[in-house]
């Protein structure tokens, strides 16, 4: 069944714990879920496969070039901002990862985060990453210069003591423990977030 039609119920909250999944050390950042799969249903393929279907092959690789073409773009604007760098080199795909050996580049996500962007917070190496879609697209040009606006700022501020404040504070303490004590608390965490 879709996600939300089928429930498993443990007798205790142990039991439900050994269901976890917990992986502290993956690149994308700090990862727990209730179930090893994840949240992924066959709903998705199904809706995948009729999108497919609905935009045909031509449909399909005009949206690619499209948000390839920005891709790039964004990238090549993201890597001429003093003080950041490009991980992975230019995109082969739609992602645009960066960083800094400058300042805390978990501050610049935090700042991109109040102004309304959705950026992946990753670690080892600490970045940020921008997934370009056919949303992004019209407002790549605004992106960019919030991001410049956003980095002059945290540069400016210095240390000021906001490394310790928002995903700059969780990332840049979870970095620095063993992965053991950090998938502990993940499991915590999952346990407070199913627990009403």
């Amino acid at each position: 069944a879709s996600k939300g039609t089928s429930v498993v119920l443990f007798r205790n909250k142990e039991l439900r714990r050994s269901a976890y999944f917990a992986y502290p050390q993956w690149t994308g950042g700090l990862y727990a879920t209730p179930t090893i799969a994840g949240s992924r249903s066959g709903a998705l393929l199904a809706c995948a496969w009729a999108s497919m279907v609905s935009l045909g092959e031509k449909g399909y690789l005009t949206r690619v070039e499209q948000i390839m073409k920005t891709t790039c773009r964004i990238a090549e604007q993201v890597a001429s901002i003093d003080d950041l760098h490009l991980l992975g080199g230019m995109p082969k795909a739609m992602i645009v990862c960066f960083g800094s050996t400058e300042f805390n580049i978990y501050r610049v996500g935090d700042a991109m985060s109040k102004r309304g962007w959705s950026l992946n917070t990753l670690q080892r190496p600490a970045c940020l990453h921008l997934c370009v879609t056919l949303a992004t697209i019209p407002h790549a040009d605004k992106f960019v210069n919030e991001l410049k606006s956003v980095v002059d700022e945290v540069r400016k501020e210095g240390d000021d003591g906001k490394d310790t404040q928002g995903n700059a504070g969780v990332y840049g303490l979870a970095g620095s423990l063993p992965p053991g004590p950090v998938a502990t608390l993940l499991k915590c965490y999952t346990d407070a977030v199913l627990t009403p």
